[in-house]
């Protein structure tokens, strides 16, 4: 009983873990989306002319290709271990 509850506990976390990965490259698609879209507003806020700047717009898609690498390669990472146990 007491292990299940870990491997349950344990699948569920790695779950997150991928879900995580996922909300994170969509976040940083619609953040690079924003950043590049122009806003004609004449009363712009500070948080508006920050997100249409281009470096943020190249911050966002940097981080949004790292997210998309590291959440392949750890699922990979677990492929294989998942594999290497079986044996």
């Amino acid at each position: 009983m007491k292990k299940a509850f870990i491997l349950i506990s344990v699948g569920l976390l790695n779950f997150l873990h991928g879900t995580l990965h996922i909300i994170q490259f969509i976040q940083s698609m619609f953040l690079v989306a924003y950043s590049v879209d122009h806003h004609n507003s004449h009363e712009e806020s500070w948080i508006d002319t920050l997100f249409s700047n281009p470096f943020f717009a190249i911050f966002w898609a940097i981080v949004g290709i790292l997210t998309f690498a590291i959440g392949i390669k750890d699922y990979l990472h677990h492929k294989k271990c998942d594999n290497d146990h079986k044996h």
